[in-house]
Order: C-alpha cells, then sequence, then structure tokens
C-alpha cells in the first residue's frame, strides 16, 4: 500500500542568478557593444549615468596662425561621401554625345550592375520589361562594356576577362585563345598539356596563363562606396618600458558608470513605489557587472602578456604555444570564464594591434623537446616557399622535410594544411617555365 512520507535531505544545487547571467554578458562583449549596450541601459534607466569621456583636442594645422583659428572648423576637414559605382557609370555615360535613347538604355544597364561590375539582369528580361528590339538593348550593353575599369558591364567571368584583354594593347598574344578556349583548362593548369591542347609551347602557355592570372576577375569591387569601413578601437594597450611589461585599458573600451547621485537622494528621501527601488536595484547590478569585467579582464591580459613577453620583444616570431587551461589555472578561474575574456577583444602591441585569442595558438612538437607556435610554423613555412626557385617548387614532402631540418617536427599532412589556410598553391600550379 503507498503511503505518504515526510522526508528532509541536504543538497547542494548551484543555480545562475539573473545578475551573474548578466555578468558573463558583459564580459564576453567587445568594448564598442559594451558602450552601446550601457548607452541604451542609461537612457532606459535614469539611475544609471555614464560618464562622458573628454574629446580630444583638435589639431591644427602648422601654418595656420592665431588669426585663423577663430575660423577654423574640423568638420570641414572630414571626408565627403564617396559616390557609388552606378553614379560613376552614368557620370561618364553623360559626357557622351549619343542619341537619348541609346543614353537612356545604358543608363538603365547601368543601374543593373552589382558591386564586382557584373551585369545581374538577362537581356531578354531587359526586352520585355522595356519592350524594346533586341538590337537596341545589345547596342547599350556594348556602351557600358565601354566604359572603365574594362570589364565592367561583364555578364560571366570569361566576357569579363576578355573584355579586359581586348582593351589592353600589351596584352599577351595567346590569352585571349586561352580564355575563349573554356576557364576549365586554367584550373588546374598545366602548360605542357594546356599547349599541347591549344597547338603552342609550354612557354607560350606559361607567359599567357601568367597575364591571366593578373587581370581582376572582379574589376569594381574597390570602385564607388560600398560599405562602411570597419574600425577596431583595442580594448587594452601593452608595452615594455625598461624590460617590464606595462598594459593599460583603453579609455573608450572601458567606459565607466556610476549612480546619478540627484535620482538616487531623491529616491532614497522621498521613498516612491518599488518601481524606483527595482531600477536601483538595476543600476548596482550593472556597476558590479562592468567592474568586476575590468578586473577580469586585467587578470587575464597580465597573465597572458607574462607568457608570451617575448612576443613584445621580437614580434610574431616569438609567439610561443598557450592554451586557455594554462591562464585560468594561473589566475584561478574556469577556462569558460577565460574564453569569455578573450572573446571579440583587441590589444595594442608595439607589433600591431591583435586580437586576444590570436596569443592562443596550438604547439609544434621540436627535436629539442620544446614546442613551437602554429602561427610561427605558418610563418616559416611562408618564408621558405617565398624563396623557392620557380621553376623547382618545393612539394609538401620536400617542405617537410626542409622543417625537420630547422628541428621542426611536422608531417606532410599538416604542411598541406597549412599552405592550404595560408591560401598557397600546391607545386604543380605554382610552377613556372622559363
Amino acid at each position: 500500500m503507498l503511503g505518504v512520507q515526510l522526508v528532509q535531505e541536504q543538497r547542494i544545487r548551484l543555480s545562475i542568478t539573473p545578475e551573474m547571467k548578466q555578468s558573463f554578458h558583459l564580459l564576453t562583449m567587445s568594448g564598442q557593444d559594451l558602450t552601446r549596450y550601457l548607452l541604451d541601459a542609461a537612457e532606459e534607466n535614469p539611475v544609471l549615468e555614464l560618464e562622458e569621456q573628454a574629446a580630444p583636442l583638435a589639431r591644427i594645422p602648422r601654418r595656420m596662425d592665431q588669426r585663423r583659428y577663430d575660423s577654423y572648423d574640423p568638420l570641414l576637414q572630414a571626408k565627403g561621401a564617396e559616390p557609388t559605382l552606378e553614379q560613376l557609370l552614368i557620370a561618364q555615360i553623360r559626357v557622351m554625345t549619343i542619341p537619348d535613347e541609346l543614353e537612356n538604355m545604358a543608363v538603365y544597364l547601368a543601374g543593373c550592375v552589382n558591386d564586382d561590375g557584373y551585369l545581374t539582369v538577362e537581356l531578354a528580361e531587359v526586352q520585355a520589361t522595356l519592350e524594346l528590339p533586341m538590337s537596341k538593348i545589345a547596342a547599350g550593353l556594348e556602351l557600358l562594356q565601354s566604359l572603365d575599369p574594362a570589364g565592367v558591364g561583364a555578364r560571366n567571368l570569361q566576357e569579363c576577362l576578355l573584355l579586359q584583354i581586348r582593351r589592353d594593347p600589351s596584352a599577351s598574344l595567346n590569352a585571349e585563345w586561352m580564355v575563349e578556349a573554356g576557364l576549365e583548362a586554367l584550373v588546374p593548369f598545366h602548360p605542357g598539356r594546356t599547349g599541347r591542347r591549344l597547338g603552342m609551347t609550354s612557354q607560350e602557355a606559361q607567359t599567357a596563363y601568367d597575364y591571366i592570372t593578373r587581370l581582376d576577375p572582379k574589376p569594381c569591387r574597390s570602385i564607388g562606396c560600398i560599405e562602411r569601413p570597419h574600425y577596431i578601437i583595442p580594448d587594452a594597450i601593452v608595452g615594455l618600458r625598461n624590460g617590464e611589461v606595462h598594459y593599460s585599458l583603453h579609455a573608450a573600451g572601458n567606459p565607466r558608470v556610476s549612480m546619478n547621485e540627484a535620482c538616487f537622494r531623491w529616491i532614497r528621501e522621498e521613498a516612491p513605489d518599488t518601481i524606483w527601488s527595482t531600477r536601483v536595484a538595476e543600476a548596482r547590478a550593472i556597476i558590479r557587472s562592468v567592474h568586476l569585467r575590468r578586473r577580469t579582464l586585467v587578470r587575464v591580459l597580465a597573465a597572458v602578456m607574462e607568457e608570451q613577453k617575448h612576443f613584445l620583444v621580437k614580434g610574431p616570431s616569438a609567439l610561443k604555444p598557450l592554451n586557455l587551461a594554462v591562464i585560468a589555472e594561473k589566475i584561478g578561474m574556469h577556462e569558460s570564464t577565460v574564453s569569455r575574456a578573450v572573446n571579440g577583444k583587441y590589444i595594442e602591441t608595439p607589433h600591431g594591434v591583435y586580437e586576444l585569442r590570436a596569443f592562443f595558438a596550438s604547439g609544434i612538437s621540436t627535436t629539442s623537446g620544446d614546442k613551437t607556435s602554429a602561427s610561427a610554423v605558418k610563418r616559416r613555412l611562408k618564408e621558405i616557399i617565398r624563396t623557392e626557385q620557380a621553376q623547382r617548387p618545393y612539394s609538401d614532402s620536400h617542405l617537410a622535410t626542409l622543417l625537420a631540418e630547422e628541428g621542426i617536427v611536422i608531417s606532410r599532412r599538416t604542411v598541406a594544411k597549412y599552405r592550404e589556410e595560408l591560401q598557397i598553391l600546391p607545386s604543380l600550379e605554382r610552377k613556372r617555365w622559363a
């Protein structure tokens, strides 16, 4: 017979509070994301106050005297918005002396060109939309393809390359023939086989191939205003002073927050409803989370730079293997906390701006028993390939042998993997015939 009993037992359970979740969330944010988050929080919560940073003073040109200083406006020195690719193409069409009907057709097609310079619409679709004869549409396309840069208005890669070759007076003799024969002969490319198939010598095929590889498959990708540039504000600045590591958090990436004293005093004296008390609690939780984020970031940064001190002296080639477990054990934190701290963070060093995660590299064994970082091996691999003979490039097995002679124990498959990550072609495709 089933019965009901009252049983008392003791359990230990770890629960994550909303404030802990908020601390984890702020820790994973970059400096720019944190600033935007705090600005939104301060706008919704009047108890929270974001301290404004002092704006840097505008630099006055040396040739400008004090009398002209009063009329100097730094905003007038800002660069204006760049014209789009469509505007640049239309500007070339407007200065031509051509019939209005042809001009309108070319302007319409210019609006159908994507950011890389390719025509994204079929001519049959244009004919159905505008209800014009195909001869007039073809004339507009011919005019569009005559504009600068060469290759604009192409409908595929083959046509793009042919447009560039036909407008280049110094083009290779066999380049146009090779492209017309089909791009499948170029990837992968072998001068002997390609030359025999097209009826030319291997030297002629190699010369034409080298010329084709110098052409731009996306001729308009750097023209016009496509998107806003992405700027990185370092979260910390690290350097060496008298042989000692010095670091500081960047003010722009680590904003300071505090309580609005006037609002807090009014809440404490007037004792309003619980809504304002909740606002105070939320503001205090955000302030504690920001302070905890700053302390954690400083501890992680100090531990990483202590392990990678040789990097500050010698540069990227001196990076040593490092993983999250070493830093977590050193500062007495969990690996997940260290992972959140390094996520999306950038630091400014004497050798440039680096992502903090870049200092955590896997290790490659050496004959001396030590380990070197994978990034250092990739850098050395790139240097070896750069100094090879074009007629006799090193194979992956030979590269592994050369690295082994320098004390780096690495397999052929790992060399091939690193070579592909560096976007370096295999030895057969790197080979050149004199």
